[in-house]
């Protein structure tokens, strides 16, 4: 059957035509931005028919020939669908509201507003009613006991629990703050995390959200399903940036992946940024976040402008709501916490143990006396917070916890942990996730989204130090 397009599509399609012999079929495939078939035509030729289509409408010209397909479907579909009226159930009327924005961004501010609320009020019982009591009484007493029986002092001690005197989030032990970081703060917070991810999956929230946002996404290139990598890297990023394969373009992978290192903070550092910045109240925890939101659009935005590429349409199937299975919501949960405790903990070690040998070369405190005047002046920080950003570049939520201590003896005042907090979120990702961009973007790229995240942390930190300093 002949899909007939508008008058200006129609003359790009016989325009065409007319320079080259291939078939109506494969233009309107090239057209729409089939990689395969717009190779078939010279690029002088297609971009000048493209051009001339799209001068006179304010969107791609894949999107108006996408619209003049689903016309021509719903056209087909009424001749032949027999509709009987009925009143919809509760549950179509929900899914209705749920994907119109003036019904469905209210209900997404709640849903997502709730789903913080349960995750602070869970996870903080978990790890202060729970772990912490547990860290700081048996499982203290034995470790440090243990260890310096066989081990009284030394390099392998430190190496082990940490110089003496020191807590948990700044020994750098692999036996203190290596199972300390992991399993006391950041497990308890990722298991609600993913627990409530796969209750809202299994619901059929997600793809609801997905069309929801869509509209947003589309302004900086990319599509509705890309809050899937967003939400899962709140999670973990490696599992978020794995999920970005959902993106079918170079150009949107890039992107996508640019931005969940630029902005989006795992479980892990929201975990520690909860634990030293939520005391102060959950305004300045909100801070943190409307400055990273800020910069995923800007940086959406700009990127989408210089990158060169194309951003394709998708269709988003929408399941009807149903009932979650509880015995698929523990698989999936099981799973997704497998996926994290196989993946960071071992870098966790990795990362303490490579700080612990560059701190007894001196490494790190030369790098920090190298970097501290330059970055302490323009960030606004003194010599010890340069320490934390060094070791950020191998563990972004330990380096954090480092911060506590620092808030706490008076060295460092709120705006510039908040400062600190918020360039470890953006500058680089954890050695974990940075080994996944170079899997899935190749090792110039990754250089280049690298450059990119450094560049914003500067740009960000020392905007934040000069409005700081101008309110305090």
């Amino acid at each position: 059957m002949k899909i007939e397009f508008e008058p200006e599509i129609e003359r790009a399609i016989k325009y065409i035509e007319e320079k080259i012999s291939l078939p109506r079929w494969q233009i309107i495939l090239a057209l729409e931005g089939s990689k395969e078939f717009k190779k078939k035509i010279p690029r002088k030729i297609l971009k000048g028919a493209v051009q001339e289509v799209e001068k006179d409408h304010s969107e791609p010209i894949e999107m108006i020939m996408l619209r003049a397909r689903f016309g021509q479907a719903g056209a087909i579909t009424s001749r032949v669908q027999k509709v009987h009226h009925r009143h919809p159930t509760f549950l179509e009327k929900l899914g209705d509201a749920t994907v119109k924005p003036l019904t469905g961004l209210p209900i997404a501010a709640g849903i997502l507003w709730g789903m913080f609320k349960l995750f602070i009020t869970v996870a903080g019982f978990i790890t202060d009613g729970l772990m912490v009591p547990f860290f700081e009484g048996p499982y203290d007493n034995f470790i440090r006991g243990s260890v310096e029986k066989i081990f009284p002092h030394g390099f392998v001690h430190d190496m082990l629990i940490g110089a003496p005197g020191t807590g948990y989030l700044e020994s750098f032990g692999l036996l203190t703050t290596g199972i300390f970081v992991p399993i006391g703060i950041v497990l308890p917070a990722v298991l609600v995390f993913y627990i409530i991810l796969t209750l809202l999956e299994d619901v059929g929230y997600l793809p609801r959200l997905a069309v929801l946002v869509d509209t947003v996404f589309h302004r900086i290139g990319l599509h509705g399903y890309s809050i899937v990598p967003v939400i899962l890297s709140f999670g973990c990023n490696v599992p978020g940036v794995m999920a970005a394969r959902i993106l079918t373009t170079d150009k949107q992978r890039f992107m996508m992946l640019t931005l969940l290192g630029i902005s989006i903070p795992c479980m892990a550092q929201t975990a520690v940024v909860l634990n030293i910045i939520g005391p102060f109240g959950l305004l300045w925890v909100g801070l943190i976040y409307l400055i990273l939101m800020g910069i995923f659009v800007s940086m959406g935005s700009l990127l989408n402008k210089i990158l060169k590429g194309e951003t394709p349409e998708i269709a988003i199937e929408i399941p009807p709501y149903r009932l979650p299975r509880i015995s698929n919501l523990l698989m999936k949960t099981r799973l997704r916490i497998e996926q994290f405790l196989l993946g960071a903990i071992p870098w966790v070690f990795v990362g303490i143990f490579i700080v612990n040998i560059l701190y007894s070369l001196h490494a790190t405190d030369f790098l920090s006396k190298i970097l501290g005047p330059i970055l302490g002046r323009w960030l606004g920080l003194p010599q010890e917070a340069i320490y934390s950003l060094v070791v950020g570049f191998l563990r972004k939520d330990v380096a954090t916890g480092l911060l506590a201590p620092l808030l706490d003896k008076g060295i460092m005042d709120l705006y510039q942990v908040i400062t600190v907090v918020a360039m470890l979120a953006i500058y680089f990702p954890c050695a974990a996730t940075f080994a996944v961009f170079l899997k899935e973007l190749g090792v110039k790229d990754t250089l280049k989204s690298t450059a990119l995240m450094l560049a914003v942390a500067l740009g960000v930190g020392g905007l934040l130090h000069l409005i700081f300093g101008l309110i305090s």
